[in-house]
């Protein structure tokens, strides 16, 4: 509403009539240019300290010579002299007395509500209803101005993201039947083909790959478009999905996030899409990011990037050689953090482009790596690296844990093989993860060919290492032997040694549990009730403390790990059973907790608290409660693989 009209009007009157520590409100109904307004009067003390207008449009108050926008009970406390307050306190905090019975029903008749704050909530909704109708309006607005995805994208992700098409095949009876993916062509033949086999389409002749496992295969990768109108250029970050199926190869691009940087600035707004999966025409954008989404290191169109990279002044950034080259990378963080650093230039020139990649991702905005000297002008001094090692850098396309390696290499004056290189580098693998490995084993070609014997991941491998070398030592085994030192299976060694650990920490343990032990053998005759077998599976009673610690150890939950469940036991409170498969008796696979009083399973899970085939599980016990109180049928079972 246009409240400045009405207050040429004369306020209320007041007959001088206060409630001490209030505001006098008084109201009057008036009309200006065929527009009606209720004005309600405020005075302190007797003096007209403001006016307060209202109709269906909207509500404003006159405090001091000053316009504000408040509720009428905080145009009263600023009257008073007081703060205004936020949200429903204002509502709570009635500072107001009318005048008469008269004043206040005059004003509710006229606002057509119960409360003057039902009113204002009313039209404070409204109003945000409006703003964001008129901002979904701009946004939609604004993204419509941006061009549209180019066709040429789809056969870059054909050709270069997802390469390849495939033959699905299934062997049925003496034909072996396929389905192209690249022409769409389903048929049979009597001589088939080998999973894996690249071979060629029968009927178009096209290049595939022969797959037997599986009827449908899918790929995701994360793509970023740049494009420029007008004045402005922007970056789209995609999902894409590449699904192979039967006669058919299908991709998708589901669009993120858009950033709109105006022309000649590497920063911009960030627009965030609200739906999980949706194209470029689907999806709707807001400021806010709902669904949590991120600029991920990507692959970079490759193809229009010649027009793009003067808008954000990216010419000579070397970001052209690094989306030809298929390198994925943050390329949010590469525009906008490139102006800090040049070098990026030289260093993709020489085709460095996972050194970027790294750089780019494990610092961001913030630091350079501490290995190089970024300040050099040549690539050698930049790389601290003599130009042996600099060439070996970029036959390999190094990252930066080559360039750890490499610096490490020179510094001891030592020799890593090429292949032992790439290993580490393919790997992540850092001189300080493999610090400890080194000083024992004093040879890096020595202990890549060690890992890649070991079947754990080079990763967990180092720390295995170390806890197994620990554990040796302890135990007094010569760790100066290679046979000790280089088990030819680690895992499997320092398995030997934790059990052996746990087994000498659950003696110790058991000499505490004597009177518990004897309390739960007593019970012993009441739990026979609950030895249950079916086809599949088995269910055992525990029989003492020891077979609870040893259970809680190979399944890594909590049921050894304290005394909580041998007094329950002991106490006749609940009962620890085992099931297990009966193709494995031995092999621990779920824990069971009963109510003895009423025979209620409490709580099952397997290893790490899992439930693995819960459905299947459910029913087994599910069947062994109807069973419990039927006639127990005599388990025959060897005694030893009950124990």
């Amino acid at each position: 509403m246009r409240a400045a009209k009405f207050l040429k009007c004369e306020p209320c009157g007041t007959s001088g009539n206060t409630e001490r520590g209030k505001i006098t409100a008084v109201s009057q109904i008036l009309e200006v240019k065929g527009e009606q307004a209720i004005e309600i009067s405020l005075f302190h003390k007797g003096v007209l300290k403001g006016r307060y207008f209202a109709n269906e449009d909207g509500y404003n108050a006159w405090i001091n010579g000053t316009w504000r926008i408040c509720k009428l009970n905080n145009a009263a406390r600023v009257c008073m002299g007081k703060e205004p307050v936020k949200s429903y306190y204002c509502d709570l905090d009635d500072c107001i007395a009318w005048e008469s019975i008269e004043d206040k029903q005059r004003a509710l008749d006229f606002l057509d509500t119960w409360r003057i704050g039902v009113y204002e909530d009313e039209i404070n909704e409204a109003n945000r209803q409006k703003a964001m109708e008129r901002k979904v309006d701009r946004i939609n607005d604004m993204m419509a101005e941006i061009p549209c995805v180019p066709d040429k994208v789809e056969d870059w992700l054909d050709q270069k993201i997802f390469p390849g098409h495939i033959l699905f095949i299934k062997k049925v009876g003496k034909r072996t039947t396929y389905s192209c993916t690249a022409c769409g062509c389903s048929s049979w033949k009597k001589k088939g083909w080998k999973h894996g086999e690249k071979t060629s389409c029968p009927k178009c002749g096209q290049l595939v790959t022969a797959n037997s496992r599986q009827q449908e295969k899918v790929r995701k990768a994360p793509v970023i478009l740049l494009q420029q109108y007008g004045e402005k250029w922007v970056e789209r970050q995609f999902k894409t999905i590449c699904r192979w199926s039967a006669g058919k190869k299908e991709i998708q691009m589901f669009e993120e996030i858009r950033a709109i940087i105006p022309k000649g600035k590497d920063w911009g707004k960030v627009w965030y899409g609200t739906r999980i999966e949706a194209d470029e025409f689907e999806q709707d954008f807001w400021d806010r990011n709902q669904q949590n989404k991120r600029f991920v290191p990507s692959y970079l169109y490759p193809d229009n990037l010649k027009e793009v990279l003067p808008c954000g002044n990216l010419e000579r950034s070397g970001v052209d050689a690094l989306a030809n080259s298929g390198t994925k990378f943050n390329v949010n963080k590469f525009i906008t953090s490139f102006r800090a650093r040049p070098y990026f230039e030289y260093i993709a020139k020489a085709g460095l482009y996972r050194l970027i990649a790294d750089i780019v991702d494990q610092y961001g905005w913030w630091g350079e790596p501490s290995c190089m000297c970024t300040h050099e002008k040549k690539l050698k001094d930049a790389l601290q690296l003599d130009g042996n090692r600099t060439n070996r850098m970029k036959q390999i396309d190094g990252n930066l844990y080559t360039l750890n390696w490499l610096q490490y290499e020179q510094m001891k004056g030592i020799k890593i093989s090429q292949e032992a290189l790439q290993y580490l580098t393919d790997k992540k693998m850092s001189v300080g993860e493999c610090k400890d490995i080194l000083k024992e084993l004093k040879s890096v070609n020595r202990m890549v060919n060690y890992m890649k014997k070991q079947k754990i991941s080079p990763k967990n491998l180092t720390t295995t290492w170390t806890d197994y070398l620990a554990m040796a030592k302890a135990e007094g085994y010569d760790t100066e032997d290679d046979i000790v030192r280089l088990p030819k299976d680690l895992k499997a060694r320092h398995d030997e040694l934790v059990e052996l650990r746990n087994q000498r920490a659950n003696k110790k343990r058991l000499k505490g549990y004597t009177k518990l032990d004897q309390q739960i053998q007593e019970r012993l005759p009441e739990v026979q009730k609950y030895f249950w077998e079916d086809k599949t599976h088995m269910i055992i009673p525990a029989g003492n403390c020891e077979e609870l610690m040893t259970e809680g150890q190979t399944l890594h939950h909590c049921v050894g790990s304290s005394d909580q469940y041998m007094k329950k036991m002991a106490a006749g409170e609940t009962w620890i059973l085992f099931l297990r498969k009966k193709e494995d008796l031995e092999k621990a696979y779920y824990t069971v907790e009963i109510n003895m009083k009423d025979d209620r399973i409490i709580q099952y899970y397997s290893a790490f608290d899992r439930q693995p085939d819960k459905e299947t599980i459910s029913e087994v016990l599910k069947r062994f409660k109807q069973s419990i109180k039927a006639k127990r049928v005599r388990i025959t079972v060897p005694v030893t693989n009950i124990a």
